[in-house]
C-alpha cells in the first residue's frame, strides 16, 4: 500500500466527493435521504500457515438511500490489477463472515430464542439478515483497463463443458469508473471538487496544460484543500510548486488549504530574478568588449527577454504582458520568440 494509494484513500473518504462519482455512475442524482458514513474497512484473517493478517478496503461507508441501508465499498486502483476481481470478492466475504459474527455474537448475548425455523447450531435466526455491499471501483491510471473485470474472466477456456456444468460456476464482477475518461460535460456538472482534481489530471502531458488550467479556475486553486494537492502530486510533476505551498486550516471543511496560484506566481517572480543574474553575468563578459555599462545593459535585457520567451511558452504569462515588460510591441516580441526557437 503505497504512496499513491494512500493519497487517494485521503481524497476520496469526503461524502462530497462521494457523493459525486456515484451520481456519475449512476446518471441520476441521489435521493434527499442519502447518507453515507464511513466505518472500519479493517478486516482481519489468516495466511495459509495460520498467522493472523489483514486485508484493508480504501472506503468502507454504512450508506442509506431509497429507504434501503447498504454497505458501500470504494476501491481505487492506479494500475492495472490481473487478480482484481478475485480481491474484491475476498474482501467482500470477509465483510460478509464479520456481519454474520456479530449477528450471531448479538444473538448469544441477548439470549435470543430459537424456533423450528432457525439455525440453532450457527445462532443464525430466519429474520437475521446481511447488510448488502455495492461496490465501486475507481480507475485512476491512463492506460486503458485490459485486465479481468470478472471472476470467470481470470479462468480458463470453459467452452468444452457442457452448459449446465458451467453454469455452476460461480461468478464476481467489477463495476468501475475510469476516472480519466470521465467527459469534460460530466466534469462540469460534479457539485465537488473532484472536477478540478480530474481536469487537472487530464492535463499531465504537459506542463504548460496544467498550469494554464490552474490559472484558468484560480477560484479553485486559490484554495484547494491539502487532501487534493496530494491526489495532484502524485499523478503530476509539480515538486517545485509544492515546495512553495503554505497551508492554512479551513474550519468549515475541516480541511487545510493552500493558494497553488501563488506558488506559481513565486516561481515566475523566480524566473524572472533568476533571468536578470543571467543577463548581468553575461553583460559583465560582453563588458570587457564594448564597455562595462553598456554590456551589462545588453546582457540584462537579453538574459530578460530570454526568461520572457520561456515563461510565455509554459503559459505563465500572457503575450500581451510579456512584451510590455520588454518595451515592445505584441508583434515584435513574437519575432524575439520566434529567434528563442518558440512557436508564437
Amino acid at each position: 500500500m503505497g504512496g499513491p494509494n494512500n493519497a487517494l484513500r485521503a481524497y476520496m473518504k469526503r461524502p462530497d466527493r462521494i457523493r459525486a462519482v456515484l451520481e456519475y455512475y449512476l446518471r441520476e442524482e441521489l435521493p434527499v435521504d442519502w447518507e453515507c458514513r464511513q466505518r472500519d474497512g479493517f478486516l482481519p484473517t489468516r495466511d495459509r500457515k495460520g498467522r493472523l493478517t489483514f486485508r484493508e478496503r480504501d472506503y468502507l461507508g454504512e450508506a442509506r438511500a431509497w429507504g434501503v441501508r447498504f454497505l458501500l465499498g470504494i476501491e481505487n486502483q492506479q494500475t492495472v490489477n490481473l487478480t482484481y476481481p478475485w480481491r474484491l470478492m475476498e474482501m467482500d466475504c470477509l465483510t460478509y463472515g464479520r456481519e454474520i459474527e456479530a449477528i450471531r455474537e448479538g444473538n448469544e448475548e441477548s439470549g435470543a430464542g430459537y424456533g423450528p425455523e432457525d439455525d440453532f447450531k450457527y445462532r443464525f435466526r430466519k429474520g437475521d439478515v446481511l447488510e448488502p455491499v455495492v461496490d465501486l471501483m475507481l480507475y485512476w491510471g491512463k492506460k486503458e483497463w485490459k485486465g479481468p473485470k470478472t471472476l470467470k474472466g481470470m479462468m480458463r477456456d470453459m467452452s468444452p463443458l457442457p452448459r449446465r456444468l458451467r453454469r455452476l460456476v460461480g461468478n464476481y464482477r467489477t463495476a468501475m469508473v475510469p476516472m480519466r475518461s470521465i467527459p469534460d460535460e460530466d466534469l462540469r456538472r460534479m457539485g465537488s471538487d473532484l472536477k478540478y482534481v480530474l481536469g487537472i489530471l487530464k492535463c499531465t502531458s504537459s506542463r504548460k496544460q496544467y498550469e494554464q488550467y490552474i490559472l484558468e479556475n484560480r477560484e479553485y486553486f486559490a484554495r484547494i484543500p491539502r487532501s487534493a494537492v496530494d491526489v495532484i502530486d502524485v499523478f503530476t510533476n509539480i515538486g517545485d510548486i509544492r515546495s512553495r505551498l503554505q497551508y492554512e486550516w479551513n474550519q468549515d471543511n475541516g480541511e487545510e488549504e493552500t493558494d497553488m496560484c501563488k506558488a506559481l506566481e513565486d516561481i515566475k517572480r523566480h524566473e524572472m530574478e533568476k533571468g536578470v543574474k543571467i543577463g548581468r553575468k553575461q553583460g559583465r563578459k560582453q563588458g570587457r568588449k564594448q564597455g562595462q555599462r553598456q554590456g551589462i545593459e545588453q546582457g540584462e535585457r537579453l538574459g530578460t527577454l530570454k526568461t520572457l520567451c520561456a515563461l510565455v511558452n509554459d503559459g505563465l504569462l500572457k503575450t500581451d504582458e510579456a512584451a510590455r515588460r520588454a518595451n515592445l510591441s505584441k508583434k515584435a516580441f513574437g519575432m524575439e520568440m520566434k529567434k528563442a526557437g518558440y512557436r508564437h
